[in-house]
């Protein structure tokens, strides 16, 4: 019976130990959740989401009872120069509350411009095609990018400390 229990642990033990160090080696995301309509400031951007339906583009296959597509206005705003200098895309998905997730696509023209100025809003379209049954639930999570238009480029590919788990939820 000794045995058993020594083998047991023997095996255990390195398991236990490997999933612990994995499960802290990859922290949860920080979520930041946004009151339906208003905006936030995050890292010296100001960021603000709009919902809104749209009918099926002619020709569409998506364009049946069952789909429902929406138009999502993604504006943003550089307080001061930090975040003028702050010019990546950041990361998109619509969530549905049993965690589903839907990808977007810019609706052209994208003219987001290469360097921002302070204090002037920039509005990225963005459409999806969810279920019509949660068409109305669905919220748009956010991951701002750390790329700063300011980098050297013999510093683009080097690592930082930036995981960028921080993640903007706007509700509904």
């Amino acid at each position: 019976m000794g045995a058993v229990v020594a083998l047991a642990v023997a095996i255990g033990a390195p398991t236990v130990d490997r999933y612990l160090f994995f499960k802290n080696g990859q922290p949860d995301d920080q979520v930041h959740p946004v009151a339906a309509g208003q905006e936030i400031t995050f890292e010296h951007v100001r960021w603000k989401v709009d919902y809104d339906t749209m009918a099926a583009p002619a020709g569409s296959r998506h364009n049946t009872p069952d789909k429902q597509w929406l138009r999502i206005a993604v504006t943003r705003t550089a307080v001061d120069k930090d975040g003028a200098q702050l010019t990546g895309k950041p990361d998109v998905l619509l969530k549905d509350r049993a965690g589903r997730a839907w990808q977007l696509e810019d609706l052209p023209p994208d003219r987001t411009p290469a360097d921002h100025v302070v204090g002037e809003s920039y509005v990225t379209t963005k459409v999806a095609v969810v279920p019509s049954a949660v068409a109305k639930e669905v919220e748009l999570e956010l991951r701002p990018s750390s790329y700063r238009s300011d980098t050297p480029v013999e510093d683009l590919m080097k690592p930082t400390e930036d995981d960028n788990r921080d993640v903007l939820r706007f509700r509904r």
